[in-house]
Parts: C-alpha cells; structure tokens; sequence
C-alpha cells in the first residue's frame, strides 16, 4: 500500500511538472567540450566570447582560459594569475582584439593578449565590488556591472580610468537588485541583466533609466535567474535563464521573439547555462552557450525569426 507521505510528493512533483511549460529544445546544435580536466575538456564553463572566424573563448572554474577554432577544436590553454578566490563571469572582446576580463572575485578588471598575456589592470582602488558583466561601447569606453554591498554600474575610459559610477541598489524601475550581464546595443544603449528582479532594464550611457523587458516567471518573456545578455546585429538580443534553462530572444523594442531550450543532458537541453555571446558577423548568426551544468558549451541556431 503507497503511504500518503509519498502519494502527497508524486501530487507535487506532477503538479509541478505540469506548471512548467514545454520549451523546444534549440536546433542545429554542435557541442564543444564536456565534462573533464583535460584540454579541451571544462569543469563549469562561464565566460564565453567570440572570436574572428567563428572561434571562442572560453574560462570555467578551473581557472582555465581556452581558445577554440570554429570546429570546436582548442587551439591554445592559458591560466589566469588568480583564481582561488574565485573564477571570472564574463569578457568581452576589444577592437584591437585584446580580451577585457570581469575577474569577479578579485573586484578588477584585466586586459589580456589572445594567448594570455597580461597587458594591464585596473578598477582595483574604485569601489568595485563583485565584477559582473562588461561590454565596450561605441566611444571605446568599459562599462562594467558589480554588485555587493552597492549594486552598480562602472565606466571606464580604454585605458582604465574611471568616467563615471550610476545605478543603486532597490527595487524601484531602474533600480538593481545583484546586476549580472551587461552589454552596449547598437544605438549605445545599456542592456543589464538585473538577476534578482528576474528582469532586464536598458539605460542611457550616463544611467538614465530607458525601459524595462520581463519580470519573475516560467511563462514566455519571463525570467527565472537571468544570467547574461547579448546582442544581435539585426538589433535584438539575446537571454540566457540559468534556472528556467532558457535562451529567450527579443526585438529591440521587447516583444519576444523565440524561446528555447529546456532543462537536460541530451543535445538541445541546458543545464544551468551561465554565459553566452553571439557572433554577429555572418549572414545566419549563432549563439554559443556556456552550458554551465552540462559542462560544455552549445553552439546553435538563435531562436525566432528576425524582427
């Protein structure tokens, strides 16, 4: 006979199955790595970036930075001067083909050579608190999310100084609550990735609150945990959910566009996805996923037709 102790956990697990809803898995999918130590293998991937030729770059918990041509096969290893403290969350790619790195846990930000070599640091004396997201605008400024004990955004000159600090902590429309993601839009907007509102919110390049897309929820257009953004070059951009296992993609305006994904180990499915970046120089753009749980990376097609 079932006790009722456990006929009550299947009602619930059923009950929540049932609320979440079914997501297409994402199409036209090539994996790149998997579970291990070794070279070309990742232990919790989270910073990703594009290279030319449809290469990347990819750091996870080891440490570990690795360099990928386009068919997945890693060209070159390097390690970071630190990382006990912790492991970085984002980079993002220069216009002189350097790598600015969001070294989370060391509160700085340091540019690097694509074979690893240290050209500089900085951010150190400024107030930075746990580095986040960081993307480059147009005027060649770094603008860099951090959250703590104060939730904001910094930007940077290229060669490190500091222009300007905005944003706060709260719950207010343009306020922040542990801001993750960042990236610079074609327009020069700011794209953040506010994580503990389980929204996006867009500003000026000076903080200017502009609009706000999504809000906490399973259902199309919602977040669950969103943990990075980029954009793509017909103006949309893209989401990654690291608890509802989503890359959702919008028009510049907001409306959804595709959704995909879904929670598993088996190709198409996502388990955790931290990091992603699109690359935006081809006539049929993909996106590559630092599928964080799953130990991997997950190159595919972007969701939803071009607005």
């Amino acid at each position: 006979m079932v006790s009722r102790t456990l006929l009550l956990a299947v009602l619930v697990l059923v009950s929540c199955i049932s609320t979440v809803p079914e997501v297409a898995p994402l199409s036209d999918v090539v994996l790149i790595g998997g579970p291990g130590r070794g070279i070309g293998r990742f232990f919790q991937p989270r910073a990703i970036e594009t290279l030319p030729g449809l290469g990347c770059i990819v750091i996870d918990r080891s440490g570990r930075a690795q360099r990928f041509d386009s068919a997945g096969v890693p060209q070159d290893v390097w390690m970071l001067p630190e990382w006990s403290a912790g492991h970085p969350i984002d980079l993002c790619r220069t216009e002189e083909g350097t790598l600015m790195v969001a070294d989370t846990h060391y509160m700085r930000i340091i540019e690097f050579s694509l074979d690893g070599a240290e050209i500089r640091r900085f951010g150190e004396d400024v107030g930075l608190e746990l580095v986040r997201g960081i993307d480059i605008a147009q005027d060649g400024s770094i603008l860099v999310a951090s959250y703590g004990e104060l939730d904001r955004v910094f930007r940077f000159d290229r060669l490190g100084n500091l222009l300007s600090v905005w944003g706060e902590r709260g719950d207010g429309p343009g306020q922040f609550l542990r801001p993750e993601g960042l990236a610079v839009d074609h327009d020069g907007t700011v794209l953040v990735v506010d994580c503990g509102h389980h929204r996006i919110l867009r500003f000026s390049l000076e903080g200017d609150h502009l609009q706000t897309i999504g809000g906490p929820g399973t259902a199309e257009g919602q977040f669950d945990t969103p943990f990075d953004i980029d954009v793509v070059g017909d103006g949309s951009f893209v989401v990654v959910d690291k608890s509802g296992c989503r890359l959702q993609r919008f028009s510049s305006d907001g409306e959804l566009l595709g959704s995909v994904g879904g929670i598993g180990r088996r190709v198409g499915r996502l388990s955790e996805p931290r990091g992603l970046a699109v690359h935006i120089g081809d006539a049929n753009p993909r996106v590559l996923i630092a599928d964080t749980g799953n130990h991997r990376v997950v190159a595919a097609a972007l969701p939803g037709a071009a607005p």
